[in-house]
């Protein structure tokens, strides 16, 4: 798999989208969305081996391994939020667009939270000069 192929699916489905749109709108937005879903599907399976260097990489370091959980999962997070976005734009609901987006940013904040509150309790013993407690 590599660009080529994927600039291919997506004009082909492009063109047969422009096609079906005429008298059957809802076919239309059925392929931009399968489409889509296909396109991603490609492209974590490009990402795997990426994701798997990654790993090894985060767990030669001496940053816990929770960290690079929650930088793949806020990945995934992205992923979706946009895809569902632009499925929306696609359909001409530019409301519920806006709202997957925001949708993608609490669960983004929601899965950083932890983060934060490390970062919180760090910051707290280094103005208490080191201290613990």
């Amino acid at each position: 798999m590599n660009i080529v192929t994927i600039a291919g699916v997506t004009v082909i489905a492009a063109f047969l989208a422009v096609l079906i749109r005429r008298y059957h709108p809802e076919y239309s937005m059925a392929i931009g969305l399968i489409t889509g879903i296909l396109i991603l599907g490609m492209l974590i399976i490009q990402l795997v081996p990426i994701f798997g260097r990654l790993q090894i990489l985060l767990n030669s370091t001496s940053i816990p391994s929770e960290y690079g959980s929650v930088l793949f999962k806020a990945l995934g997070i992205s992923l979706l939020a946009q895809l569902s976005a632009d499925a929306c734009r696609d359909a001409g609901e530019n409301a519920m667009a806006e709202k997957a987006e925001l949708a993608g940013k609490v669960f983004l904040l929601i899965l950083a939270l932890p983060l934060f509150e490390k970062i919180a309790e760090l910051a707290v013993q280094l103005m208490n000069g080191g201290e613990t407690g």
